[in-house]
Formats: structure tokens, sequence, C-alpha cells
């Protein structure tokens, strides 16, 4: 019965071994997110106040993770839309086609994390009956003016976003793609922030 039990055991244990040895395939993903303020899921918004006015600076972190297994070259890359105009299609992989009006890019190390601080605040924009157009904005002390990735107007000021894709540096097109490979399967991502600007001025209006 000692032999058996012995013999049984030494089986059982071989097995363990044997698929602890076998590869299993690495996990190969980039974690792209967003925080508020406070660095946390919140305070997105001065008061949570969506509703913003030209002069606010808002205060973000965006942060993008590589589990990738390898060194990768990165980009953030920020643009500007109302509701109507179309964004990144997750189905087919595709990027919005608005010009970035802000971006920069980082060498990130295998399981590295890069935290970008954000502080962004809408300096002009114009008012209509009927809609608000924004013509210029702050970021990171970098001024954007009137051109064709910042003019946007939106009906009534309500529903702009920020949209925020990530875009990785391809060794084969020697260029940056919004579409990489993980685990030989078609990947992309992008985080989204919307605000209104019903008024552009403190008066009441």
């Amino acid at each position: 019965m000692f032999v058996v039990a012995f013999v049984i055991a030494l089986i059982v244990l071989s097995a363990i071994v044997a698929l602890a040895q076998i590869p299993y395939p690495y996990d190969e993903y980039y974690t792209l997110f967003t925080l508020g303020s406070t660095g946390m899921a919140d305070n997105y918004f001065p008061g949570n106040f969506t509703n913003i006015l030209p002069q606010t600076t808002i205060s973000w972190y965006v942060g993008v993770y590589n589990h990738m297994g390898s060194v990768e070259l990165v980009r953030v890359v920020f643009k500007l839309l109302n509701s109507s105009m179309p964004g990144p299609v997750l189905v087919n992989n595709t990027a919005s086609g608005r010009p970035a009006f802000y971006e920069q890019t980082r060498l990130l190390l295998s399981n590295e994390t890069w935290i970008l601080p954000v502080s962004w605040s809408i300096q002009n924009a114009t008012e209509t009956v009927n809609a608000t157009e924004i013509h210029s904005m702050m970021i990171n002390g970098q001024l954007e003016l009137s051109n064709e990735s910042m003019m946007v107007e939106a009906l009534h000021g309500y529903n702009y976003r920020i949209l925020i894709e990530l875009w990785v540096y391809s060794e084969v097109l020697a260029d940056f793609t919004y579409v990489w490979s993980a685990n030989g399967v078609a990947r992309s991502t992008y985080n989204q922030l919307w605000f209104n600007m019903t008024r552009i001025s403190l008066l009441p209006g």
C-alpha cells in the first residue's frame, strides 16, 4: 500500500511540475484612464457643475498603463467635438476624424504607468441665439487659438466633449497608429468627457 501511494503521489507531483512549466500566453493590453482633480474617478469639474464658463480652470489626470510586455512609445491625443461630430468606433477600431488640438508622447517601460496632469480652460467663446462657439483654449500653459481643431459650435452650448485617444508607435508603419495588436487581435481605446457652455459671461443672461 505504501508503495502504491508513493507511486500515485509521485505521478501527481510530476504532473503538477509539468503543468507549471507550460508557458501561458501573456495578456497584452493598454489601459487608458482619466481621473478628476483629486486623482480619483470624480470631481472632473469644479463643484461637479459641467456647465462651465470661460476662464474656469479644470484639472484632470490622464493615465496610460503598458501591459504589452515590452517598451512602447505611446501618445495621448486630445480632440474637441460636439455631439453630432463622429467619435471613435470600437467595432472597427476607427479613430475620430477630428484634428487634435493637443497631444503628448511618452516612452513606457513594460508594466509602467504614465500619469499626465492636464489643466485646461476655455479662453474665448461667442454666443448666438441658437449656439455657442468655442474659439480658443488654454491647456497646460499652451494657448490653442482659433483653427480647424478648436472652432466647434454646439447647439445652445450643450454637449461639448473632450475626446482622449491612445495612439501607439508602429515600427512596421514607422508612424503612430490608433489600432494596435494585442494577442493577435486588433484593439483601440479612448476616453471622453462631456461638458456644456450655455453661458459665456458671469452676468445673468
